[in-house]
């Protein structure tokens, strides 16, 4: 029978030195490294962070690439690039597929441009009324009490209406 502690996997321990690792603003990701050529970016989401690295390589980028630069595992690297192809509106880029003789296909991208995160326009708040809950319609109040006072008196009240 086996010890416990030889059955354990050993996973690869990366060791980083403090400035180098990027600490995503979502929790459910990990820290990963931050390659030197984009680390005036790295208040940006990661999705950004790759997008900078993307552009400054001005050529065809592979998930492997990506997972090798930024020390993540090619399925994040891979999510990256799907998210950047589909969802991001901050990154322009071309992605094209190449079928292997395996009949797999590889998906590569091209980042044309990153654009600048917007601030947030300021809008100044107009000033409403306070809306009264006690009233309703827009009739006025000399006319409805007349026509209860008309209604409440007059046996009648049916030809009002």
């Amino acid at each position: 029978m086996c010890p416990d502690n030889t059955r354990a996997k050993k996973q690869k321990q990366l060791i980083f030195p403090a400035d180098d690792i990027h600490y995503p603003g979502q929790t459910n990701h990990d820290a990963c490294f931050v390659p030197e050529c984009v680390r005036q970016y790295s208040s940006e989401p990661l999705y950004i962070l790759v997008a900078h690295w993307c552009l400054q390589q001005q050529d065809w980028v592979q998930r492997s690439q990506i997972s090798e630069a930024f020390h993540i595992t090619a399925r994040r690297a891979s999510y990256l690039m799907s998210y950047l192809r589909n969802k991001a509106s901050r990154v322009v880029c071309v992605c094209r597929r190449q079928t292997l003789p395996n009949k797999a296909q590889r998906c590569e991208i091209f980042v044309v441009r990153v654009l600048e995160n917007p601030e947030p326009a300021r809008r100044e708040r107009t000033v409403t009324p306070p809306v009264s809950r006690r009233r309703v319609g827009n009739g006025d109040r000399a006319q409805a009490n007349e026509l209860w006072n008309r209604l409440c008196s007059n046996r009648n009240a049916g030809k009002i209406l």
